[in-house]
């Protein structure tokens, strides 16, 4: 079947043989078998080349689609071999730049033979095969049953603005931030109605306030004085300790939302998504326990994380301590 896609795409026995390395006449013998199988001439053999007949480019139109699933599969199953060390990676723009790439260098300590790629942010239907990810950090409810979706972090959110917003905008009650300019994420249009209603009640204006498509501009915008802000508070960290960011009220609000480590559910059997997935819920612990990495053993008795790398977590012995 090969040996006639090549003949047909090429018209040309010796071009067919050396894409598929073999030799003319190995195509010569297929064609002339698969010509004797079905019972018609496919190619006319002339002095200036090849040409289909008839019934051969009736043939080959009716088995393209079936050899281009076959190559599809083909190269699905090669590529999930291939890149069993290997993962592209499709997260969140400012997940990524806040909270993972801070931390990702304790996971290339720990696993330096996986390879993470990042490639383009996309928010995916995990129905379809093609995908140009292996897994992806989603922000969402988590309902992607095709998407064996792992909750991570950013359920916590936190009301901030600049020290600056605050001091000409006094909020002393849940009720003073009626008052306030809502910074507001367009992707995610009900968080703040959400919040007003779990919080305060239905609110008529929670939707009104100007609109970002990211979380860092809306981080920015709040730190120039713009507006409140309500933030999961995994991203805002950095910004909280600096000063940046003020925290309003000195508590975490709960959201239905959160970011998610989604993989196609035929992709999620990989090593190296599973070795991403172990250390992003280590981390994730480490995080809500309010904890650095120990400086030995696992960070909790049941911590499948360090229990699975005991031998590359544990700190070199030191000379005279054995």
């Amino acid at each position: 079947m090969n040996a006639f896609s090549a003949a047909a795409r090429h018209l040309s026995f010796s071009k067919a043989g050396k894409e598929l390395f073999v030799t003319q006449s190995a195509i010569s013998r297929h064609i002339a078998t698969l010509e004797s199988y079905l019972g018609h001439a496919l190619f006319i053999r002339g002095t200036n080349g090849l040409q289909l007949t008839r019934m051969g480019a009736t043939y080959l139109s009716l088995i393209r689609p079936a050899l281009h699933t076959l190559e599809s599969a083909t190269s699905q199953v090669m590529a999930t071999q291939q890149s069993a060390k290997s993962l592209n990676v499709s997260a969140a723009p400012t997940f990524a730049a806040q909270w993972l790439f801070p931390r990702l260098k304790t996971f290339r300590e720990v696993n330096p033979d996986i390879s993470i790629n990042f490639v383009r942010y996309s928010v995916a239907d995990y129905k379809s095969t093609e995908l140009d990810f292996d897994a992806s950090i989603q922000y969402g409810y988590g309902d992607w049953p095709d998407g064996n979706a792992k909750y991570l972090t950013g359920r916590e959110t936190r009301l901030v603005c600049s020290k600056e917003y605050l001091e000409q905008h006094p909020i002393s009650s849940l009720e003073d931030i009626k008052q306030c300019t809502l910074l507001q994420h367009i992707e995610i249009p009900l968080s703040w109605e959400y919040w007003f209603s779990t919080y305060l009640g239905d609110y008529d204006r929670a939707r009104f306030g100007p609109g970002f498509n990211l979380f860092s501009m809306i981080i920015q915008a709040a730190s120039s004085g713009f507006g409140v802000a309500l933030m999961p508070h995994c991203l805002i960290e950095k910004e909280l300790a600096t000063g940046q960011l003020v925290d309003i009220f000195d508590r975490t609000f709960e959201s239905p939302l959160g970011y998610y480590l989604c993989a196609p559910n035929w992709r999620s059997n990989m090593e190296s998504y599973d070795r991403l997935s172990q250390w992003l819920a280590h981390e994730c612990f480490l995080d809500v326990e309010g904890v650095g990495a120990p400086p030995e053993g696992p960070c909790a008795p049941d911590c499948p994380y360090c229990a699975t790398n005991a031998g590359r977590l544990a700190p070199p012995l030191m000379p005279g301590s054995a």
